[in-house]
């Protein structure tokens, strides 16, 4: 009933905790930095915010996949359906996190839900085989995803992607270019400028996602 997917016994409630609480979030947020130079918007991901999109992937699987599951669990054969709605429930979610929590689009919002999407199938393969074979197994699990998301860091920061963003201040929360801002916050939405007023002049540029 956790978001590593429908369990057989008590220990595998432990193995889903265990791997819930303290790998999948380090994962989730690793995997959507991956995607730093990837999004539509005119100034790439930052830091804080694939904190806060990670967050929010984790409370999205507690609520539908928990959630779904436990509700699922009270028809006949219900551990087929849980398991079928428990990707459908992944999909949606990482789809949902994509479009509106990162601003990503396109072919690059159907990379980032079927990687999330696998990601998962990765930590469920890795907590069924720590069930059957005990740890040896998802040590390996969680070596592949590393080296998946490792690879997926570099493909993301080549340079074709970073050349899409402008050197021009903008605004964290709505993308105003900030050039020669002296008041200290975003005329546009009113956000504090976390650097200060900035004097650089220069045109606003123009932004293709």
């Amino acid at each position: 009933m956790l978001a590593c997917g429908p369990y057989f016994e008590t220990s595998g409630l432990v193995a889903s905790l265990v791997i819930f609480i303290l790998i999948k979030p380090i994962a989730y947020f690793a995997f959507i930095q991956a995607y730093r130079y990837r999004v539509s918007r005119a100034i790439p991901m930052p830091f804080s915010k694939a904190a806060k999109l990670a967050a929010l992937r984790a409370v999205l699987g507690v609520v539908l996949v928990g959630g779904g599951t436990w509700v699922l669990a009270g028809i006949d054969n219900h551990l087929i359906a849980s398991w079928i709605y428990l990707y459908v429930a992944r999909l949606a979610a990482w789809w949902w996190v994509g479009k509106f929590g990162a601003g990503v689009r396109g072919a690059r919002l159907v990379g980032w839900t079927l990687g999330g999407t696998i990601l998962n199938v990765a930590f469920d393969v890795a907590a069924v085989a720590g069930l059957m074979e005990g740890w040896v197994y998802p040590t390996i699990g969680v070596a592949v995803i590393s080296a998946f998301i490792m690879i997926l860091h570099r493909v993301g920061r080549r340079d074709r992607l970073r050349n899409r963003f402008s050197s021009d201040p903008f605004c964290d929360a709505c993308n105003y270019n900030l050039t020669g801002n002296l008041s200290g916050i975003c005329p546009e939405c009113g956000t504090p400028i976390p650097h200060g007023p900035t004097s650089t002049a220069s045109e606003t540029p123009s932004f293709s996602p």
